[in-house]
């Protein structure tokens, strides 16, 4: 099993077939997010604002209340125990999917 590139593990090349909202600095994507919702995620060293149907394809639950916790945000989010239950379980999705 390799190890999980943190700068990829909110992203994968199957989302391309999804519109989302990329920024290359966060203070935009931030904006972006308040003026228009959505999920604020990173990617290497950009940034994309994405909604639940992106989500669902990474293997998680958009209505899991723990995104509401950190706002939405993974890049800054407000809540860090919510943030690592959120990544534990994207990080397990790509683990199962490197062993299928």
């Amino acid at each position: 099993m390799s190890d999980i590139d943190s700068g990829k593990l909110w992203y994968h090349p199957y989302l391309d077939v999804f519109l989302n909202r990329w920024y290359a600095n966060y203070e935009e994507a931030r904006g972006s997010l308040d003026r228009h919702g959505g999920f604020l995620l990173p990617y290497q060293k950009h940034f994309f604002i994405c909604q639940p149907d992106v989500i669902t394809a990474l293997g998680l639950d958009s209505n899991d209340p723990d995104w509401e916790k950190i706002g939405f945000d993974c890049s800054h989010p407000v809540d860090a125990a919510a943030f690592e239950r959120l990544r534990e379980k994207r990080a397990e999705v790509v683990r199962n999917s490197e062993t299928s």
